[in-house]
């Protein structure tokens, strides 16, 4: 093998390297790796009248351009809003942060504000709180496995 060659399969190797090297961190921080629906029921709470209230939350997220977005809806006891999010992470955590009111009672939040973060332990989707909360019990876990996969998109 002369020379030339051995430097040019020395390029090319480091090339091809550089290119996977690219691609698994530009796959590592792609938050859009969360495309798909999910839902999080909180535990039914009995109301003093006897009934049980229930709240219903489901997140959709998508790709939308170069980024990912969501629509987030919360449904239960006297509420009703609907929210399109910024989805902002990688592959392992993403920050669900509040973009506007799409409908529904406006809770005063700023563009950028995080409502809550979820994040993968194995197959399990763990949701660690911030300025959302679940709204049936008074106090409840900063983190829980609240959320699951109802949908996939990819």
């Amino acid at each position: 093998m002369s020379l030339i060659q051995k430097i040019l399969i020395f390029i090319l190797f480091f090339t091809a390297l550089g290119f996977i090297s690219c691609f698994d961190k530009n796959n590592l921080k792609n938050p859009c790796a969360w495309a798909g629906k999910y839902e999080y029921e909180e535990e039914p709470v009995q109301a003093i009248a006897g009934y049980y209230m229930a709240m219903i939350w489901e997140l959709s997220i998508s790709k939308n351009n170069d980024s990912c977005q969501g629509i987030l809806e919360v449904n239960g006891q006297q509420t009703y809003i609907k929210f399109l999010t910024d989805i902002l992470g990688d592959t392992s955590s993403i920050a669900i942060t509040y973009n506007k009111l799409i409908e529904g009672t406006d809770e005063n939040f700023k563009k950028g504000d995080t409502l809550f973060i979820l994040s993968k332990n194995g197959d399990k989707i763990i949701t660690k709180w911030a300025i959302m909360e679940p709204r049936l019990l008074e106090k409840h876990p900063k983190e829980c496995g609240c959320f699951t996969l109802v949908k996939n998109k990819s």
